[in-house]
Parts: structure tokens; C-alpha cells; sequence
């Protein structure tokens, strides 16, 4: 598979080995249906102990460049979808719809002044996240 994951605790710590392997296979497959299971791509998967990885906030994507990501997920509240948010966003970097700095969404520059609710890339995460994940459910790769 072109998609790498390495699946880590928050500070780099170890995860358990059955969530580290389970979790691969979800994000291999979350990027396969967002069509980008195919690009040479490196996510660093961070699994925290919590509710939030940050306030109020349960995961998080930063992109180092098109190709290379830290996913940030909090595993106490719903993971799966929070992981399959964060994966549209991964998918937003690497195609180029979306710039690092949140200033362009596709042909549309100055966007970083856009409230959150607003957000163009966060309005598709949030109406793909539970697409994704029951798309997971049904199939019978768990």
C-alpha cells in the first residue's frame, strides 16, 4: 500500500500492538475511499488516552507538505469518526485543495479569515466523516 502509517501515543510512546494494527487497516481504508490510497503518502498516527487531544477539540491533521501528515486523535469519544474526519483533511492537503496555512481552498486564496462553522474544508470533513465510517461498518474488514 502507498499509504505508511505509524501509529504512536501522544508524546511517540508505544500503542498497543492489536489498536496499532486495527488502526492501520481503518486508515488504509479511509484513505482508499477518499481516493488516495494510492499516493506515496506518510501519517503519523498519534492515539491519546483522552477526550480531547487540545480543548474542545478531539482530533487534529497538520500537514508538513503534501505528502507527510500528523494525525492527532483522542480515542475516548468517538475515534472512528474522528479519525475518518481527520482523513479528509489529510486528503484536502495531499491533492492541494487545501494550503497548510488555511488561507486557500481550492481556486479561492484569503480564506483564513473564514469563521470555523464556515470553513469549506471542515464542512466536508463533517459531511463525509459518517459516510466513512459506516462504509467501515459494513464492510467485512473487522
Amino acid at each position: 500500500m502507498a499509504v505508511t502509517v505509524d501509529v504512536v501515543g501522544p508524546r511517540g510512546g508505544t500503542v498497543d500492538a492489536g489498536l496499532a494494527a486495527y488502526a492501520d487497516i481503518v486508515v488504509n481504508f479511509f484513505a482508499k475511499e477518499l481516493g488516495i490510497g494510492r499516493l506515496k503518502t506518510n501519517i503519523k498516527l498519534k492515539l491519546h488516552h483522552n477526550l480531547f487531544v487540545s480543548p474542545e477539540c478531539e482530533g487534529l491533521c497538520l500537514a508538513n507538505d503534501q505528502r507527510n501528515f500528523v494525525v492527532d486523535v483522542a480515542l475516548y469519544g468517538n475515534w472512528l469518526r474522528t479519525l475518518a474526519h481527520e482523513m479528509v483533511h489529510v486528503k484536502q492537503f495531499a491533492r492541494g485543495e487545501l494550503d497548510s496555512g488555511l488561507t486557500r481552498w481550492k481556486s479561492r486564496n484569503n480564506m483564513g479569515d473564514v469563521d470555523y462553522s464556515d470553513q469549506p474544508w471542515e464542512k466536508e470533513a463533517l459531511r463525509l466523516q459518517d459516510k466513512l465510517v459506516m462504509k467501515w461498518s459494513e464492510s467485512e474488514r473487522y
